[in-house]
C-alpha cells in the first residue's frame, strides 16, 4: 500500500482551483486561502511572497515553488516594497506599468481546499512554506516535465484540456510532496515511511484499521519487543502506536461519512470499533463534534455550493 496515497485519500482535501497569472505591469495577488494546501510555482520572472505577520518577502526566481501547507492570506508581488499593496482592494496595480510588454511575472498556483479535521501528521510536521528552488531541480525532473505540461495546456486551450489539467494538478500535488520529503530532514512521517521497520508497522494499520492491533501484536510483526517498536514508532511519529491508530481509524471515518450513507453502525465496525457509542465518543474527543453533527455540516456545504455555482 501507498501510504501517502492513503493518507490523502482520507485526509479530506477538495475543490481543486487552479490559476495561471501572467502580467506585464507591476501588480499585487492576494490568495485568501484559510483552509488550503497548494503551491505556487514562477514559470517566468520574479516575484516575492509575503507571508502573514513577516516583514520580509520571500523572493521567488524563474523555476521556483513556494509549497503552502498552512491555510493562511498571503500576497504574491511584483514589487518588493510591501507598502505598495492596496490592502482595500484586491488584483489592483500598484504602480506604474513597464514599458515593455512583456510578461514580468507569470504565475501557476494550484490548492485542495482542507475540510476535516483532525489534521495528519503529514501536515502537521511540515513547516508553513516549502521552498523548492529552481536550480534543485534538474532539467530531466518529473516536476519539470509536469509543469511543461500544465504550461502548455493553460496556453493552449486544446479539446480535453480542462481533464487534462485536473490531473497534471494532482500529479504536480504528489510529485511536490515527494519532493519535500525526499530532501526534508525535519519532516518524521517521510522519514518514518522511509524505515522499513516503522513503514511495515504503517503498513499493517493502514490496510487494516479495523483490526483489533495491539502494541505486542505490531511489535511481533515487525521483530521487534514491545518496548522497543513503541520507543522507534514514538521517536519518529511523536506518539504510540495505538494514538496512531485511533487518529488514522478517525480519518477513515470522515471519509465513510462524507462520501457514503453508511449508518453509524456500519461505520464504527469498519473502523474498528464495537459500536456506535464508544466510536462516537472517540470521534468527538478528536474532532470536536459528533460524527451526526459531522455528517450534517458536510451535507449543509454541499448544499451550499451547490445552491450557489
Amino acid at each position: 500500500m501507498d501510504i501517502l496515497t492513503d493518507i490523502l485519500n482520507t485526509a479530506g482535501l477538495k475543490k481543486r482551483i487552479l490559476n495561471n497569472h501572467s502580467v506585464s505591469k507591476a501588480w499585487s495577488f492576494t490568495f485568501p486561502c484559510p483552509k488550503s494546501f497548494g503551491f505556487h510555482v514562477v514559470t517566468q520572472g520574479k516575484g516575492y511572497l509575503w507571508q502573514a505577520n513577516k516583514k520580509e518577502p520571500i523572493l521567488l526566481n524563474k523555476g521556483d515553488i513556494a509549497f503552502m501547507t498552512r491555510g493562511m492570506i498571503h500576497h504574491i508581488t511584483t514589487h518588493p516594497d510591501i507598502t505598495l499593496i492596496n490592502k482595500k482592494e484586491e488584483n489592483k496595480f500598484i504602480s506604474e506599468s513597464e514599458k515593455s510588454n512583456k510578461p514580468i511575472l507569470t504565475l501557476v498556483s494550484g490548492a485542495y481546499q482542507l475540510w476535516n479535521e483532525p489534521i495528519h501528521h503529514l501536515f502537521i510536521d511540515l513547516p508553513d512554506w516549502e521552498i523548492i528552488k529552481g536550480e534543485s531541480i534538474s532539467y530531466s525532473d518529473s516536476i519539470q516535465n509536469c509543469l511543461k505540461m500544465l504550461s502548455a495546456e493553460l496556453e493552449e486551450e486544446n479539446l480535453g484540456s480542462e481533464s487534462i489539467i485536473s490531473s497534471l494538478l494532482d500529479i504536480m500535488f504528489n510529485l511536490i510532496l515527494r519532493k519535500i520529503f525526499e530532501t526534508s530532514s525535519k519532516n518524521t512521517i517521510g522519514n518514518a515511511i522511509k524505515d522499513p521497520i516503522i513503514n511495515k508497522a504503517l503498513q499493517l494499520m493502514h490496510s487494516k484499521p479495523y483490526e483489533d492491533w495491539t502494541v505486542e501484536q505490531l511489535a511481533d510483526k515487525v521483530g521487534l519487543s514491545r518496548s522497543g517498536f513503541s520507543l522507534k514508532f514514538k521517536q519518529y511519529l511523536g506518539n504510540p502506536p495505538l494514538t496512531y491508530l485511533t487518529t488514522l481509524r478517525i480519518f477513515k471515518a470522515t471519509d465513510l461519512l462524507n462520501n457514503t450513507d453508511y449508518t453509524l453502525e456500519k461505520i464504527s465496525s469498519l473502523v474498528g470499533y464495537k459500536d456506535a457509542f464508544s466510536f462516537s465518543k472517540t470521534f468527538k474527543r478528536i474532532t470536536g463534534i459528533s460524527p451526526k453533527t459531522f455528517r450534517d455540516k458536510l451535507e449543509l456545504e454541499r448544499n451550499l455550493k451547490e445552491r450557489f455555482s
